[in-house]
């Protein structure tokens, strides 16, 4: 609870939850109907054991609080994981997927240099606890918790008891396999039922069942639970000589890297359904319920099937497992810092819970939108603790109709902003408060509307449909709000870059009527700044000194700080890596001759630049044709701003043409920055993702994940002192 109230606060407050506990629970457990998630159901039962904690004269014997108690978990030996264990990016729509398969269609293409088909295997992702077990000569020699990721406890005694779990597999194989621990809800129920007997608590799901047993410290704990196991992935496989040759009988850690190599590619199967069937002939418990899926449609067609068939399934389920069926592709894909790039989690419900609604209040953007956001009693979700989220707009309020004071589901998806979903009314106390939607700007009074987005481009190959937008937007173009989130967007580090100039200043700036725009900041001058509060003449004369600095500017740096909508930073770099689109019309050598050339650029030009949809072109070209943007254009001209142009290097000193890096950890004789500057510099290109197609990873102090990555893939590893001998 964020603050304690009055005793006959809590005791509304407490009545108000028993209720509607009781309420979920019944209608959940007895007449199978999920009004609300279990997770949900979780938070107000949370916030009930709180309450209780603050009143305890308030507990009382039938309090739903009252049913479950948890107890410490005991602690286990580490062990290191030979293999880095990934996590799973998630995914919760149709979209979701479609933009997973378009993205691993343009990877495949720029590695392949022509269009691929990549097949996909989908499986049941199974609620349990994931487990690795390595097996040296077939022989099960350890099973490990995933942990971190690195280090996971050794809970090899426990595993052992589970009968679908081989101790011995059917050839004599190296192979570190991972799977997932899970039990049965016939086991959960026949479990509690024991337990509630002996007036012990009861477990929540399968998943904490599975888990806490496979922690206990005595094993036969374990093997009395009946656990079982599915299988579904091989992180490592060699073949010894009874089963390959003579070249496989030593172990793995004792040959060259190159022999090792050579050895599990012959090992590894070629697809991931080859695989799969490959760890039943060895022995492994394989779920059977997994389907080639040649598109996104098949997919859906797949996910839908085990969403309906979910609750009839003797195991816990939530969502499925996509994977690219080729294991050349998967090579091809690599994986990004956090997860595979060739797999994903597609989720059914993302994680939930309940809280209050505290306020509401609405921001503006340098767009001029209206984002009304929730204030919240501060909650856990997902790992992490929200205390906002998101509206979206006002049509969303008045569909939701969420009020100030109501107790909400908010839902978390991934790493996205949390958003409310549901509004709980039956806890409503008739003290709720409505929201209406504003008819004028809360900053600087204006009236607000809804825009009318695309429609007035259109050429003979393409036509942007026309669509009312859902935000509402502050009509006035000078509004302090957006004109200061319009500032500050601009000299942010990855605009133009000006330390020292930072939010509270641009709003001081503003304040005083020394600044409206992007090309006043380069008008001032250190006499404007000095009498301002917080300068002296030396802070004013090093500021002065970093605008003055920063007139000359990178193309993409300058075009993500004009603030077009729909060009972020990777945009703006498509576009500063294809400025010669224009060339065919006029040199380009300076920002009036690039403002006169942009305007000039169609739609469809536009579209030829790889990575520019539809959005980004038309807000383009929408830009640089308005008029109030030319002007713009032509003060910043006007005060001598400079734009760096990407120029042809040499080819003498382009020693790292076609070379790949990947940068981690920190470097103590130059920036992040500097590094890929030169890396740039002398040809090579810097990516944030290791693969098969990464030459080079250089790491320095602390290095992350990435590094585990290299090492996995045998990608070579510089030191800081090793890359400074490359670039020279």
């Amino acid at each position: 609870m964020s603050k304690k109230i009055t005793l006959k606060e809590a005791q509304e407050r407490i009545a108000k939850l028993r209720q509607a506990i009781e309420v979920y629970r019944y209608r959940y457990h007895v007449l199978d109907q999920e009004d609300i998630t279990p997770e949900a159901l979780d938070s107000l039962k949370h916030e009930l054991v709180e309450l209780e904690a603050q009143y305890p004269s308030l507990i009382s014997p039938d309090s739903p609080s009252q049913r479950v108690a948890g107890e410490p978990l005991p602690a286990f030996k580490k062990i290191t994981h030979a293999i880095p264990q990934w996590s799973l990016n998630d995914a919760f729509t149709k979209e979701d997927i479609e933009d997973f398969d378009g993205r691993v269609r343009r990877v495949l293409l720029d590695a392949y240099g022509e269009k691929v088909t990549p097949t996909y295997v989908c499986e049941s992702k199974i609620d349990g606890l994931k487990i690795v077990l390595t097996y040296e000569g077939g022989i099960l020699q350890s099973a490990a918790t995933r942990g971190n990721g690195i280090v996971g406890e050794d809970v090899t005694s426990n595993v052992r008891t589970i009968d679908s779990v081989p101790l011995k597999l059917t050839s004599a194989v190296d192979i570190i396999v991972e799977g997932e621990i899970w039990m049965s809800k016939k086991e959960l129920a026949r479990i509690n039922r024991d337990r509630q007997a002996r007036g012990e608590a009861l477990f929540a799901n399968p998943r904490n069942a599975a888990a806490g047993s496979i922690r206990q410290l005595d094993p036969k704990i374990a093997a009395e639970r009946k656990l079982d196991s599915f299988i579904y992935d091989i992180d490592k496989i060699s073949f010894r000589h009874s089963e390959r040759s003579e070249e496989s009988r030593v172990s793995l850690d004792g040959i060259p890297r190159q022999a090792r190599d050579d050895s599990e590619k012959k090992a590894f199967p070629k697809t991931q359904r080859e695989e799969l069937e490959l760890l039943q002939k060895l022995g492994f418990k394989v779920n059977k319920q997994y389907r080639l899926c040649k598109d996104v449609s098949e997919i859906e067609t797949y996910y839908e099937a085990c969403g309906k068939k979910r609750a009839s399934l003797g195991y816990g389920l939530d969502g499925i497992v996509i994977k690219v069926n080729e294991k050349e592709f998967q090579d091809a894909l690599g994986y990004t810092g956090k997860a595979p790039r060739f797999s994903i989690a597609y989720k059914f419900p993302a994680e939930q819970a309940t809280t209050l609604v505290e306020d509401i209040v609405v921001q503006i953007g340098r767009t001029g939108a209206l984002t009304p956001v929730a204030h919240l009693r501060p909650v856990r979700i997902a790992g992490s603790t929200v205390s906002r989220a998101t509206l979206h707009n006002f049509d969303e309020i008045k569909r939701l109709d969420v009020r100030v004071f109501d107790t909400v589901i908010v839902q978390k998806a991934g790493d996205i902003i949390p958003e409310v979903v549901q509004v709980l009314e039956s806890l409503r106390t008739g003290k709720e408060r409505k929201i209406n939607e504003p008819k004028h700007c809360p900053i600087c009074g204006s009236s607000v509307e809804r825009m009318m987005i695309g429609g007035k481009l259109q050429t003979t190959s393409y036509k942007l449909q026309a669509k009312e937008s859902a935000a509402l937007y502050c009509t006035n173009p000078k509004c302090f709000a957006v004109e200061r989130e319009k500032l500050i967007h601009a000299v942010s580090k990855k605009g133009l870059d000006i330390p020292g100039l930072g939010e509270k200043i641009v709003e001081q700036l503003i304040n005083e009527g020394l600044v409206k725009d992007m090309a006043d900041i380069f008008a001032l001058t250190a006499g404007d700044l000095k009498p301002l509060e917080r300068f002296a003449e030396k802070s004013a004369e090093k500021l002065i000194a970093s605008i003055v600095s920063a007139k000359s500017a990178p193309l993409q740096k300058f075009l993500f700080a004009l603030g077009i909508r729909y060009v972020g930073e990777e945009t703006a770099d498509l576009v500063a890596g294809s400025w010669q689109l224009a060339v065919d019309k006029k040199k380009i050598r300076n920002l009036k001759d690039l403002s006169e050339v942009f305007s000039a650029i169609s739609l469809e030009e536009w579209l030829k630049i790889k990575g520019i949809g539809e959005k980004s072109a038309g807000s383009l070209v929408e830009w640089f044709t308005d008029k109030k943007n030319q002007k713009l254009l032509q003060a910043l001209i006007e005060e001598g701003i400079e734009i760096v142009l990407p120029k042809k290097k040499e080819a003498s000193k382009q020693i790292l043409s076609g070379m790949s890096f990947v940068l981690t950890g920190e470097l103590s004789s130059f920036t992040r920055d500097a590094a890929k500057a030169m890396i740039k510099g002398k040809g090579g290109s810097v990516t944030s993702a290791v693969s098969q197609k990464t030459d080079y990873v250089v790491a320095g102090e602390n290095p992350g994940s990435k590094l585990s990555v290299a090492q996995k893939l045998g990608i070579k590893v510089l030191d800081e002192d090793g890359f400074k001998r490359l670039i020279k």
